[in-house]
């Protein structure tokens, strides 16, 4: 029962995460949301954690390792990536 909350945990996480570039050219005008003017970013993070966090609380681990692990595979599938990824995904993942 445990390693099933961990992949629901892990896969909500990364839906809501992929869920904030997709709609990013919808709602900003801009292909990646850190680009946009406004705060879309951080304001779009913050609701995607909240959702996923109402929706699995736990574990805590799976839900970073799956907002991450969204974020890039869109960045990976949908966009065009310079040699920059491996840079951005490092500031990502140190705090």
């Amino acid at each position: 029962m445990k390693s099933r909350s961990t992949v629901l945990a892990f896969a909500t996480a990364a839906l809501t995460c992929a869920m904030v570039w997709a709609t990013s050219p919808w709602f900003t005008g801009r292909r990646e949301p850190w680009d946009a003017d406004s705060s879309f970013y951080l304001s779009s993070l913050m609701i995607a954690g909240a959702v996923t966090g109402a929706l699995t609380p736990k574990p805590i681990w799976a839900l970073y390792l799956g907002a991450i692990a969204g974020q890039l595979s869109y960045q990976l599938l949908f966009l065009k990536v310079g040699p920059l990824l491996p840079l951005g995904v490092l500031f990502w993942v140190t705090p």
